[in-house]
């Protein structure tokens, strides 16, 4: 859907590299080694995604690099680019690429809530923008661990990035709730997407 949109498959896994890790810096042979992605096509949308201003460029002094690897770095004239949080689109380009994902994942995702057993079907994480977060999707409910695990692999292939899931029975979501677990918690409080919840 992006690649349609952007007109670069490359330009879509650079975006989603980027506002995926929005406090974190990359460089051009770094990101070309990543994405394996030929380092000129990295170059030159490196070059037209600054010119849109989605990026920036970091200073070197400013970075948490050592001593002596920042004089490597120096020598070697290594540039460093950041997302660019500050940009009038960052908050709707972030929804778009985290909605894109939930569009391209639907048919798996279709198959998951019709997976027996399956009774609470959260995402989070990467797919509502924040990537500290300790798992990107939780299913409860008794159910066949093998068979998730097969259209979990599915999903990371269509998606192009690793997925954390977490799977709980009902009893130990029951347990971790009463005891208002942390994990549990933080995924329950903070942003997030119900595909499905069978509890009531």
């Amino acid at each position: 859907m992006l690649e349609k949109l952007f007109g670069s498959k490359t330009r879509v896994k650079l975006l989603s590299l980027f506002f995926d890790n929005p406090d974190s810096c990359f460089y051009v042979r770094g990101i070309s080694r990543d994405l394996k992605e030929n380092i000129n096509s990295i170059r030159r949308e490196i070059i037209n995604l600054e010119e849109m201003e989605l990026i920036s460029a970091v200073p070197l002094e400013t970075l948490d690099i050592p001593e002596l690897e920042l004089a490597k770095e120096t020598q070697e004239k290594r540039k460093y680019y950041q997302v660019n949080k500050d940009h009038i689109l960052y908050n709707e380009l972030l929804n778009l690429i985290m909605r894109s994902r939930i569009l391209a994942d639907r048919a798996i995702l279709e198959k998951l809530k019709a997976e027996k057993g399956v009774k609470l079907l959260i995402l989070t994480g990467l797919f509502v923008g924040n990537p500290r977060a300790r798992t990107d999707i939780l299913i409860m409910g008794n159910v066949d661990k093998n068979k998730i695990k097969r259209l979990m692999s599915s999903m990371e292939r269509e998606f192009e990035h690793p997925l954390r899931y977490s799977i709980m029975s009902q009893r130990e979501f029951d347990y971790r709730n009463s005891m208002t677990d942390k994990f549990l918690f933080e995924i329950m409080e903070s942003k997030k997407i119900v595909v499905l919840d069978k509890r009531k």
